[in-house]
């Protein structure tokens, strides 16, 4: 909370003219998200400028307008900052009183696993009765109590005062998804770091990223162009080794390969209920079970193991706890599927993954779990994205899938039938003779669920799994620019009614 004149001398503007003993209360760059006696921050957006939002900004309330331009007809106070989109983050740093100095904010990049990374974060410290406030894909918050979120990773005066919100509620620490796109375009400019941990990094996003490279390069500067006091990577990933070789300072390594590591991973072994394994830290070892499916999930484990260690976290206490963590919703999500009057179970999987890589992951994860039963597999690729992916992950597809059916994603503004087209690009003649296409989403998931089910042993509970990838936590379906509620889970769930 501060004073208009005090954001004038912030910005080192007279304040004669502005409205005496105003008080703002917040800021926000969205005159949708306006409360009253906040100032609207208008600046231009990819096709609009904010600006000409301000009457519905006046409409939410909002005491005045901060902008870097003149709004011709607006009534409320206004003040005009040259080069205010550079200007930003320091602005809103200094507006909340600098939120990110004041807990133990850690920074998870990577092109997949971030999600589940910050959620086993803020898993393992609210055990240990330690508030942990939440930024990211799943929604903004505390866990069990978080606001829907827009973007992985929102905007730098959003951002700031999430922050200033989770310090005035007393939280020791926060953790925070950090996109690529959050890196390119500044949303985190300004923020201070006590740790940030890096996944892995494939392809994704080459529809925002020049190429490959310049996306990798982008990954890499969180390492680089932020001040954090601990940096965590994984040896088992090239762009996370590049970092640990580069890198001065307090550089703490996780691997499941490389035994010199700081965090070493062996001994692992898959069942029905979850995974063990041997945890090596500092040349002791700590044995460690957990219900979580999936052997990708123990790369997303041991990152946010080391984010804690590197802050001082006990070793044994947060070995002794991986017991506890809870699959994250939508990420290798396994949704109860039985129908007693079919005499009927499947094992049924629902994931976020929506490149390549992570559907590979996953696939793999699973066939480790698998004895004599089937894969199945439901997916479909977003329109109006990385179109170059889609032959990618049809090669994934055939290759570790035993049953393919395709169907929509979101296809957004683009023809679903040259989705499935760009998808079967992929796949060789054979493959594409046994491959059914359904593009109503409902119909390809109870399609896989009825013809699994056939494969099960009489009197057995044990049936095929079935893997719906590409949406995971979303609850709608974005079909020419309507989104429709949609939740695979709750297809899973009636299937069985």
């Amino acid at each position: 909370m501060k004073s208009l004149e005090a954001i004038a001398q912030f910005f080192e503007l007279k304040s004669e003219v502005l409205q005496p003993g105003l008080v703002v209360k917040g800021l926000s760059l969205d005159s949708r998200q306006i409360q009253p006696g906040w100032a609207f921050v208008a600046l231009a957006g990819e096709n609009q400028h904010g600006a000409d939002y301000w009457q519905q900004a006046k409409s939410q309330g909002a005491g005045c307008i901060v902008s870097d331009k003149s709004i011709v007809g607006s009534d409320l106070p206004l003040l005009v900052i040259d080069n205010l989109k550079n200007r930003l983050a320091d602005f809103s740093a200094w507006f909340y009183d600098h939120p990110s100095q004041k807990l133990q904010l850690i920074g998870i990049t990577g092109t997949n696993g971030k999600t589940s990374t910050t959620q086993y974060i803020a898993q393992l410290l609210e055990v240990q009765g330690l508030a942990c406030g939440v930024l990211g894909t799943l929604g903004n918050g505390r866990l069990n109590q978080l606001e829907p979120s827009a973007n992985t990773t929102m905007d730098v005066v959003a951002l700031n005062s999430w922050l200033h919100r989770f310090v005035q509620q007393g939280y020791p620490y926060a953790v925070l998804e950090v996109s690529s796109h959050a890196i390119a375009l500044g949303r985190i400019a300004g923020l201070r770091f006590v740790c940030v941990g890096l996944t892995q990094v494939s392809r994704d996003h080459l529809d925002f990223h020049r190429d490959l490279l310049d996306y990798q390069a982008t990954k890499k500067r969180l390492f680089s162009d932020f001040p954090s006091q601990y940096k965590v990577v994984n040896l088992d990933d090239s762009i996370g080794l590049e970092i640990a070789q580069s890198q001065s300072g307090r550089v703490v390594t996780y691997s499941q390969q490389n035994p010199l590591a700081d965090l070493y991973l062996s001994d692992v072994t898959l069942s029905a209920n979850g995974m063990a394994g041997c945890l090596q830290y500092r040349y002791q070892q700590y044995g460690f079970n957990t219900g979580l499916i999936g052997r990708f999930n123990l790369e997303n484990i041991l990152c946010a193991l080391s984010c804690l260690l590197a802050v001082g976290l006990c070793v044994k206490k947060l070995t002794h706890d991986l017991a506890l963590l809870r699959a994250i919703v939508g990420r290798m999500e396994k949704v109860a599927c039985h129908n007693s009057a079919r005499n009927v179970a499947l094992n049924v999987l629902v994931d976020f993954a929506h490149t390549p890589d992570a559907l590979e992951q996953v696939l793999l994860s699973i066939r480790a779990h698998l004895t004599t039963e089937k894969l199945w597999l439901v997916f479909g690729c977003g329109g109006n994205r990385d179109a170059g992916k889609r032959p990618l992950m049809a090669q994934v597809a055939e290759r570790l899938a035993d049953k393919i059916i395709l169907t929509n994603d979101n296809p957004r503004f683009e023809d679903p039938k040259v989705i499935i087209e760009d998808i079967c690009q992929g796949l060789s003649e054979d493959a594409r003779a046994k491959v059914h296409i359904d593009y109503d989403r409902q119909a390809a998931i109870e399609y896989a669920l009825d013809n699994a089910q056939a494969s099960v042993k009489a009197g057995t509970q044990a049936g095929d799994w079935v893997l719906v990838a590409g949406k995971g936590h979303e609850d709608y379906q974005d079909i020419g620019g309507v989104k429709t509620p949609f939740s695979d889970q709750q297809v899973i769930t009636a299937w069985q009614q």
